[in-house]
């Protein structure tokens, strides 16, 4: 199944959807990043929680996330953007923990349930809104959903999952359920007995169902209307060469010089993708000069 994500709305108006796989993109974050299960696992689920608010709460511009508890795995950084593009990274991608009493690796133990999750929405005209919610288990679907009710004031339901085994990350996916002003009492008890029979997003994946499956199965008693078409997602990063040339020129003159001659190059690394970057001596001295295009 190829990455992607969906919007919907109940046909009463009661409930909103956002649901997206993310298979692929958390593969390929565990390659560039080299991650543990856990660190998998966590990364995972953070990167597909923060495709689904983008898709949520920005019309453009960007959503990023910080995870920051007082567990082994450090901060924990996802960025996304409504038209489709994910990275992330954490602090400690090498981290592994014993897997928890329900026998799932232990996001909310390496993350820590002490700490905050900061928000940042980028909206795109240049005065992006921050929000901070303190962690409210560090397993990451909570703190989005703690995020989502303090910033827009309405019920939501949020899950996220990624499945791992030795293969590789062999499903991974999640969804948002929200509350809409119209809704009543029998909405709420139709969406709560839905969930406590939803079982796990992964193994609804794993079983072969798609997204229009799974939407149906969580809004099932519901008339469900598709806002938007699948719309892929990705790992996709901002970096270039370009751009780390860019930051070099904010180097005093004497640094770029003393990098040309002492270590003939220099050389940045990407916290998102791990992608390096090099710029040799003949650059430097040019950047150093103020002048010169040549790479």
């Amino acid at each position: 199944m190829e990455d992607g994500i969906v919007k919907a709305i109940s046909g009463d108006g009661t409930i909103r959807a956002v649901i997206a796989t993310t298979t692929n993109l958390v593969a390929e974050a565990r390659r560039r990043h080299g991650l543990s299960y856990t660190a998998t696992a966590a990364l995972g689920r953070a990167l597909t929680g923060a495709a689904l608010v983008a898709s949520v709460v920005a019309k453009r511009g960007q959503v990023t996330m910080k995870f920051q508890g007082n567990g082994p795995l450090g901060k924990v950084v996802v960025d996304a953007s409504p038209k489709g593009t994910v990275r992330g990274y954490v602090e400690n991608p090498q981290v592994e923990l014993p897997l928890n009493s329900l026998g799932n690796f232990d996001v909310g133990g390496a993350i820590g349930n002490t700490g905050y999750l900061h928000v940042t929405v980028d909206h795109g005209f240049g005065l992006p809104c921050s929000s901070t919610v303190e962690l409210s288990s560090g397993e990451v679907g909570e703190d989005i959903n703690r995020y989502l009710v303090n910033s827009e004031q309405a019920g939501s339901v949020v899950i996220l999952g990624t499945h791992l085994s030795a293969k590789g990350v062999e499903a991974a996916g999640g969804l948002i359920v929200q509350l809409l002003p119209d809704h009543t009492e029998d909405t709420i008890c139709k969406i709560e007995n839905n969930i406590t029979t939803f079982g796990t997003f992964t193994f609804l994946m794993r079983r072969g169902m798609s997204l229009d499956d799974i939407l149906r199965r969580v809004l099932q008693g519901f008339e469900v209307q598709p806002l938007t078409d699948i719309e892929p997602l990705s790992f996709s990063c901002k970096c270039t060469r370009e751009r780390f040339i860019e930051a070099l020129k904010v180097l005093d003159k004497q640094d770029l010089l003393a990098m040309a001659e002492e270590e003939g190059q220099a050389e940045g690394r990407c916290h998102f993708c791990n992608a390096t970057y090099q710029v040799g001596r003949d650059r430097l001295l040019d950047l150093a000069d103020g002048y010169g295009q040549g790479g």
